[in-house]
């Protein structure tokens, strides 16, 4: 019996001009059979969100308008829609409650305590830093320096009851307060849909409450003075990075650590490095084994070009040898992802740059490809893997739909026939994970004494690829998706060391790329062996951190 959709109002502070992410929002909705948008209501113009502290106040004012909006706003009656819907006045109670609606979703933070208590029967949704004074969210965040920002949607009855977090969301911190508001709201986009699709899903009667996030405090003078000052602090330090760049430093350089034995007595302190002699870094290392031999595929990114290509070598006494291209292209490639079917070679190698997937197939080891497939045209995808699960491929991807082109918080999921990627089934609950700190692909899913693992980015610490998380996949299909947190990578076992992004597991070897705070000059680093005298690895010693408690996404 095919399950009723969600009748869904939105409450828009501008209905006649829209910003963006709210267009984006009604766009997705509409664009989903499942959920039924019915209705825009008018927010009162007399309702105002808290004005906060003056100085703060000010300061943002001025720094919006010399930063700017991201995007300009689009108007629905431009949008491609599926039908109309019309626009109701907030007191128009008669005609709002004959809707019969499921759920309002409140865009302008203030349509709490306006309708009567009957008004919807999933109750009044609306993401929680709307009602905080603008900008002051993404400056607390900055002047406390967390790791990420988080951000929850807050469900309430209409006659304002007791509200309770429904969903949580974790972003990367920027270290400008209005692009962080910004971010904030195109994020609440999936944040928003996710949720919807899965009361839709349930059909519930009750939403499940989760811990309520802890309330940031609102900045004052001095939270201003330290975030100004942290403002002069990073803008200067990204300056300095880019005149690297031009000097040849190689700032925020990646590079490959290696080790043969097993996965669970990987200890990267100890691991030995493979650093490019040339003006140049190694991230996003993939493992094949042919002919005895075990080799490499990876990215190699020229600063010169600010562009990345498909390198290989291959294992020669713990040392990568014979280095050369396997892969270039006039786009930048990456994450190179190497799978087989039915005896055949295959890559998928990341090339967002021309919005599409593709599937190139060996003609030739390890040198020779020939383009196989392509899939999703016009869409901007990262670090995609397919995988052969139980007998069903599964494509794991990390699309951005937001005016930010990001990458890393959102993991959407496909089935599909295999390399030709002829026919893609969306997940249910696109995307299936809404957080930065777990939702990018870290490497090819894992198998691992048993267990599936996904490797995954953690993208905090306003850092990409401050490290990696690997993700116990509890249950797939196409209607549910479970993973949690058993193991974790963070960049504090050796000296300079940054971050580390990707991680790959084949045959009794284990390697991943670390990133240096600068590199140093082409040829001055080379790779170096683990050192002999020292005492045998002790399992998840410094580098894999076993988690023992349960993760529950949206608690902290």
């Amino acid at each position: 019996m095919r399950m009723q959709a969600l009748r869904i109002a939105i409450v828009l502070p501008t209905p006649d001009r829209p910003a963006g992410w709210c267009t984006r929002l009604v766009e997705q909705i509409e664009a989903e059979p499942r959920l039924d948008l019915r209705a825009f209501i008018a927010c009162p113009s007399h309702m105002q969100p808290s004005s906060g502290n003056a100085l703060v106040r000010t300061w943002y004012a001025f720094e919006r308008k010399v930063v700017g909006k991201l995007q300009a706003a689009d108007s629905l009656d431009r949008a491609n829609r599926r039908g109309n819907c019309p626009t109701l006045a907030s007191d128009d109670h008669l005609a709002i409650v004959g809707m019969d609606l499921d759920v309002i979703v409140d865009l302008s933070g203030q349509a709490a305590g306006i309708f009567p208590a009957e008004v919807a029967r999933l109750g009044i949704w609306h993401p929680d830093f709307l009602r905080r004074p603008a900008g002051s969210t993404a400056i607390a965040a900055i002047v406390a320096r967390d790791p990420v920002i988080a951000i929850s949607l807050l469900c309430g009855a209409a006659d304002r009851g007791e509200e309770t977090t429904i969903a949580t969301a974790r972003l990367n911190t920027k270290f400008v307060a209005s692009r962080n508001e910004d971010f904030m709201l195109e994020k609440a986009v999936p944040l928003i849909v996710n949720a919807l699709k899965r009361a839709q899903a349930s059909q519930a009667v009750e939403l499940p409450a989760l811990p309520r996030s802890v309330e940031p405090h609102q900045p004052g003078g001095a939270g201003l003075c330290t975030y100004l000052a942290r403002l002069v602090g990073d803008g200067a330090a990204k300056v300095v990075e880019k005149v690297g760049e031009k000097l040849g430093a190689r700032p925020g350089m990646f590079f490959l650590k290696s080790h043969a034995g097993a996965w669970s007595e990987f200890d990267p302190a100890r691991a030995t490095a493979h650093v490019s002699a040339k003006n140049s870094y190694f991230a996003d290392p993939f493992l094949w084994e042919r002919a005895g031999a075990m080799y490499c595929f990876f990215e190699e990114f020229d600063y010169r070009t600010g562009r990345g290509h498909i390198s290989v070598g291959r294992f020669e006494d713990g040392q990568l040898a014979d280095i050369r291209v396997a892969l270039r292209r006039d786009y930048h490639l990456s994450f190179p992802h190497l799978f087989e079917h039915e005896g055949e070679l295959y890559m998928m190698p990341e090339c967002c740059e021309v919005r599409r997937l593709e599937v190139w197939k060996c003609r030739e080891f390890p040198y020779d490809w020939a383009l196989h497939a392509t899939a999703l045209e016009g869409v901007v995808a990262a670090d995609s893997t397919l995988n052969l699960i139980d007998g069903t491929w599964w494509l794991f991807t990390n699309i951005s739909d937001d005016a930010f082109l990001d990458m890393n918080t959102q993991l959407h999921i496909f089935r599909t026939d295999g390399p030709d990627l002829a026919r893609l089934e969306p997940h249910a609950l696109n995307p299936v994970v809404v957080d930065a700190r777990e939702a990018r692909n870290a490497g090819r899913i894992l198998k691992l004494d048993g267990r599936l693992y996904r490797p995954a980015q953690d993208n905090s610490h306003g850092t990409y690829g401050y490290g990696v998380r690997l993700m116990e996949i509890a249950h797939l299909s196409l209607d549910d998706y479970r993973e949690e947190l058993a193991f974790s990578i963070e960049p504090d076992f050796e000296p300079g060391i940054t971050g580390c992004h990707h991680l790959d597991v084949r045959a009794g070897r284990v390697v991943m790329d670390v990133r240096k705070r600068v590199g140093g000059f082409a040829g001055r680093a080379t790779g170096r062996k683990a050192p002999g005298s020292a005492p045998a690895m002790a399992p998840l010693a410094t580098g894999l951190r076993s988690v023992r408690t349960r993760h529950l996404k949206g608690s902290e």
